[in-house]
């Protein structure tokens, strides 16, 4: 899992963006006028926090408690967003979320 910090201007921590992987990240940036700070990659799912993340860019999941084996195999990376994402068929989780689910940064 790749992350993004988003600081205020006295350096204090306003939010974190999850990334599937550096990629996504990098392509985030450029679309969001943030500056790439460099790879911020190998954290462990769920470091910040104890639910599913999915990607900030590309809308698939990144990490965290997967709610089904499904989640845990989508290992699909650099996907286009899509307006209507993707549920498992089985259980009806969200393997990419939807175009208007994705944050949108401050």
């Amino acid at each position: 899992m790749h992350y993004h910090f988003i600081n205020d201007d006295r350096g204090e921590l306003l939010d974190i963006m999850p990334f599937c992987c550096d990629s996504c990240h990098q392509q985030w940036c450029k679309e969001n006028g943030a500056e790439y700070g460099g790879w911020n990659g190998a954290h462990e799912s769920g470091d910040y926090g104890d639910y599913l993340e999915f990607c900030a860019q590309c809308g698939t999941v990144a990490g965290g408690p997967y709610e089904c084996d499904c989640q845990r195999d989508n290992v699909v990376v650099n996907r286009f967003p899509s307006d209507d994402g993707e549920q498992c068929e089985q259980h009806g989780n969200w393997l990419q979320v939807p175009l208007n689910f994705i944050k949108i940064p401050l």
